[in-house]
């Protein structure tokens, strides 16, 4: 009998209203551990699924205390956006928030390529994904993921990070004020942000496979390399159509910008990637720190 391929699937794209689905922390029957003693428990399409198995001294924070909460924010700072949310095996969420205002967007000079602020919020019910907001910037092109400027972040401390219930709920008070914050001084943070976009765009790279090869390495990518893909080629092939895209302006000109663009767009292709989120901005963020420095 022939065996059946399991196929491995990442986060799967959903509905607010999907992901605040009725969730309860029980007590374990069975005689058990401390640190088992408890148990989440949702109820996914009508049935009951344990979520997590947990001690007494977990705290459990709902979706629906979290997500609907968030959007309400936006909507009282009259900041228009859209967003998506996903989620993995309903214990792991996502949502990400692209910020929609013109005033608030960045263009690379002498082009059209635009980037607009995004927040993403990640949140889950197995500990696995710690709860956080986070503050960067999406491409309105292709399949680009959150860009996240590291250190230009920390500077304007831009990101909220939290474990324990009071931290949690009170982030949505934090995330108010930082969007008036954000807003507030919008023209300084851009300017700074734009400045490190800007910086690998006047880079112009003749040996594009080269600066692909040395980027994936300096960033411990692994490149697949065989009869029917390869990394390197697929990245390229990306590049490629951007550059000579003609509504974005770089007339077939590749730089660093767009080879960085190229790596992000495949680390975060689902049909070749299904590593949670904040695992594809983790390496992002290296390979974005690394591009700047070198």
């Amino acid at each position: 009998m022939a065996r059946t391929k399991k196929i491995k699937v990442g986060a799967l794209e959903t509905t607010c209203e999907e992901l605040c689905f009725p969730v309860s922390i029980v007590d374990e029957e069975m005689n058990c551990n401390k640190e088992y003693s408890k148990r989440v428990i949702g109820i996914i399409g009508g049935q009951p699924k344990l979520l997590n198995q947990c001690s007494n001294i977990y705290e459990l924070v709902e979706n629906e205390r979290i997500f609907p909460n968030i959007e309400q924010v936006l909507f009282n700072n009259t900041i228009d956006f859209n967003v998506t949310y996903k989620q993995i095996n309903d214990v792991r969420f996502y949502a990400d928030y692209v910020i929609t205002e013109e005033k608030l967007a960045i263009k690379i000079a002498g082009t059209n390529d635009e980037i607009y602020p995004m927040i993403r919020v990640q949140h889950s019910y197995n500990g696995l994904t710690k709860y956080a907001i986070t503050f960067g910037y999406f491409r309105l092109v292709c399949t680009n993921g959150l860009t996240i400027p590291v250190e230009e972040m920390k500077e304007y401390n831009l990101s909220i990070k939290g474990k324990h219930t009071e931290i949690i709920l009170k982030s949505l008070e934090m995330l108010n004020e930082k969007l008036l914050y954000f807003v507030a001084k919008k023209e300084e943070i851009k300017e700074k942000i734009a400045a490190k976009y800007g910086k690998l765009a006047a880079n112009v790279r003749l040996d594009v496979l080269g600066r692909i090869e040395e980027v994936l390495e300096a960033a411990k990518i692994t490149a697949v390399d065989n009869a029917q893909f390869n990394t390197v080629e697929d990245i390229l092939k990306r590049i490629e159509a951007e550059a000579n895209m003609e509504n974005l302006g770089y007339n077939g000109s590749i730089n660093d910008w767009l080879i960085y663009n190229g790596i992000n767009q495949y680390l975060n292709d689902d049909s070749r990637n299904i590593q949670a989120p904040e695992k594809r901005m983790e390496t992002d963020s290296v390979v974005l720190e690394y591009m700047l420095a070198n």
